[in-house]
């Protein structure tokens, strides 16, 4: 009986405890997260495998790949493509409600590093953050 009782009070437990571990919204964000930083990685090699410049532009909800059309042309029009999805553009604007991205600008040369970053700039998601190197191109999860 008192077997009984204890696998009982322990399963009651359980319920409510693991129901307190997990944060759905906090897991989407860790995802949009874990999408960014891949992103950034992406656009450097996309960079150095094409020579060609590279633009990675995030706002407080999104992100977005650009590159300049022919390579050398004035802006950057030319949407990257998703490389798992060739039909959709490489970009996410998914992120939950009430979390926020540090918007800012990022462009990778031919040579896999950011020229208009010095030293290096700091993205963060929630209370997950990475780091962009300027001199090496370097994203660097903190």
């Amino acid at each position: 009986m008192e077997l009984v009782i204890v696998i009982l009070l322990l399963s009651i437990l359980s319920v409510f405890a693991l129901g307190g571990l997990f944060n759905r919204d906090q897991f989407a964000a860790k995802g949009f997260f874990d999408d960014t930083v891949n992103a950034v990685r992406f656009a450097q090699k996309l960079a150095i495998s094409t020579g060609c410049d590279v633009r990675v532009l995030t706002t407080a909800s999104s992100y977005a790949l650009h590159q300049r059309p022919g390579c050398t042309g004035a802006g950057f029009t030319i949407p990257v493509q998703n490389p798992a999805n060739r039909s959709n553009n490489y970009q996410n604007s998914s992120l939950p409600s009430g979390f926020t991205l540090t918007a800012g600008t990022i462009v990778f040369n031919a040579r896999g590093t950011v020229t208009s970053v010095p030293t290096f700039v700091t993205f963060t998601v929630a209370t997950f953050s990475f780091r962009v190197y300027g001199q090496t191109g370097l994203v660097d999860v903190l």
